[in-house]
């Protein structure tokens, strides 16, 4: 894979386990070093530097706080590591932790500390030693639902306060789109497609990006996606791809049969069948059903269906 992020940019790598995200990011790091090819950062080619020595910090999934040390202490660790003189390490300490909203923290124990507050603590660590690039493998993944969302909401103020250029590995689609600038999807060590947020979701270029960012139906029938589409077909070697709210009830298209209904709040999400294959559509909870149901894409999209 080839990638270039700007300056200042939130860029995210984003995929399912195992795809090589994590992989990418420690090469970038220098806790691996790639079998060939180079990191180049700014004008410097950092590929046989050790992480010490390169203009990078990393924020770790689990946050690797030292659980016998204070904030303080966890958050001048870098700068120990470094040797910069004392003076120094207490004004960064200082300058770092009040980035991050936690001001007058420095000889509080992490261990009597929120989730939220030992990510913050991770990242003021990693802002200490005012790094060129930061890095976050899945910074939030080890957080319940609503501290993940309040905690993505403020990495999100604080990253474009800061301007820090940013590197995000995740494999969560919603914290990526909320989060990034631009995004690259990767799969099984290859990039698929590289953009902004509205671009891949709107745009997306293959089948398993279409399903990968929004959970798009995937239809390579011929027949099938002609009832969908009401009339239009894929060429050879692409599918039809409609994501499940796009998806409508109609007096012409698809006959289905409904397998299983989903109350998901603002929608009801169904599971039918079409013939051999199963879709998903989403649908306004007060609708009223009346069968034989049939089904129209409002919208949709073709895309590649060998992803290469």
């Amino acid at each position: 894979m080839t990638l270039e992020v700007a300056p200042g940019e939130f860029f995210s790598l984003l995929g399912p386990s195992g795809c090589g995200k994590s992989t990418m990011l420690r090469m970038i790091g220098g806790f691996e070093r790639p079998d060939e090819g180079r990191v180049v950062i700014g004008e410097t080619d950092v590929t046989r530097l050790p992480p010490q020595k390169r203009p990078t910090a990393m924020v770790f999934q689990n946050y690797a706080l030292f659980p016998t040390m204070t904030v303080g202490e966890n958050v001048a660790y870098g700068l120990r590591v470094r040797k910069l003189p004392r003076r120094e390490r207490e004004e960064r300490v200082r300058d770092a932790l009040a980035r991050v909203d936690l001001a007058g923290f420095e000889d509080q124990y992490v261990t009597r500390l929120s989730g939220g507050q030992q990510q913050r603590v991770a990242l003021a660590r990693a802002l200490a030693v005012r790094p060129g690039v930061l890095l976050f493998d899945e910074p939030l993944s080890n957080l319940d639902v609503a501290l993940r969302e309040q905690t993505r909401r403020e990495l999100k103020v604080l990253q474009a306060r800061l301007g820090a250029t940013s590197i995000y590995v995740t494999h969560d689609q919603q914290e990526a789109l909320a989060l990034s600038d631009r995004i690259a999807v990767m799969r099984e060590g290859r990039i698929q497609q590289v953009g902004a947020p509205e671009t891949l979701y709107r745009e997306p270029e293959t089948a398993f990006v279409a399903q990968f960012l929004g959970g798009s139906n995937i239809v390579t029938e011929r027949g099938l996606a002609a009832e969908l589409t009401g009339g239009e077909a894929p060429e050879p070697g692409y599918a039809l791809a409609v994501r499940p709210e796009n998806l409508r009830p109609s007096a012409e298209g698809a006959a289905v049969r409904i397998r299983s209904r989903q109350f998901l709040g603002p929608f009801v999400e169904w599971w039918v069948e079409a013939g051999e294959q199963a879709l998903r559509a989403r649908v306004d909870p007060g609708l009223e059903v009346t069968e034989p149901l049939r089904l129209r894409a409002a919208a949709y999209r073709w895309v590649r269906a060998d992803d290469g």
